[in-house]
């Protein structure tokens, strides 16, 4: 049986030529994040037990973000995600997977958030765009790729099987998703009838699929800690709640 890393490989080498000749160069590798022994002056880190970590996890977590800023040929999967991080796009993913894997419909209370990659925790990122932008995201750039190459993105995410998938930010959409919501919802899932559900704006839910897919702020958003983070661990409490599929 195939590891992970292998039938991402395996995509992202047919991917990349593909890319390479539509006229999309330096093409970024990520998904799920390696977690073993650091290397190469503490830049990067070996695989470690990442791949047992997801087969055993009750909630397969994925962070559907837009691109890779100004990391051109990089990949990912090898960073080392070491000590604290200054970084408010590692701070919110941190918190968000630590949360979200844990919380219960009738907690009380919420952990504050995490500095520290939890690497007892699979941690996913998948970016629909997989060319390297700038400080700024092109928004319609990210569309126009993530509608371009569905089927590839819609064959990374099902390596993951994911059954909770955070969809990080971008402009508002007619629909009130923003635009990753929007790409996952009607683009790379568009055989799947999501419903919203009711009086929350953040939670859509599958009960055939039993899956989840959060519309979210992305995790640099200039809003607030408060609103980014205990906004949705509150409206995924709420949606345990309705106990409607296990997670």
């Amino acid at each position: 049986m195939k590891k992970v890393s292998e039938k991402e490989d395996e995509l992202f080498d047919a991917w990349e030529s593909e890319s390479n000749n539509d006229g999309y160069p330096d093409f970024c590798r990520d998904g799920l994040i390696f977690n073993g022994e650091v290397f190469n002056n503490n830049h990067n880190v070996c695989s470690g037990n990442q791949e047992e970590l997801l087969n055993n996890a009750k909630r397969r977590i994925v962070f559907f973000m837009k691109e890779p800023n100004s990391n051109p040929d990089e990949d990912y999967r090898t960073w080392a995600l070491e000590g604290d991080s200054k970084h408010a796009f590692f701070i919110m993913i941190y918190s968000w997977l630590s949360e979200l894997s844990k919380i219960q419909a009738n907690d009380v209370d919420i952990s504050p958030v995490t500095y520290t990659f939890p690497k007892n925790l699979p941690l996913i990122i998948v970016n629909a765009k997989k060319v390297s932008g700038g400080a700024s995201a092109d928004d319609n750039a990210v569309y126009a790729y993530a509608e371009k190459y569905r089927d590839n993105l819609r064959k990374q995410l099902d390596i993951y099987s994911p059954n909770i998938i955070v969809c990080g930010g971008g402009y508002i959409c007619k629909t009130g998703e923003v635009l990753m919501h929007y790409i996952a919802n009607h683009i790379i899932y568009n055989d799947i009838e999501f419903t919203k559900m009711e009086g929350s704006n953040w939670i859509w839910y599958s009960v055939e699929k039993q899956m989840v897919l959060i519309n979210s702020y992305h995790p640099t958003s200039r809003t607030s800690y408060e609103d980014k983070y205990h906004g949705l661990i509150q409206e995924f409490k709420s949606f345990l709640k309705l106990n409607l599929f296990a997670l």
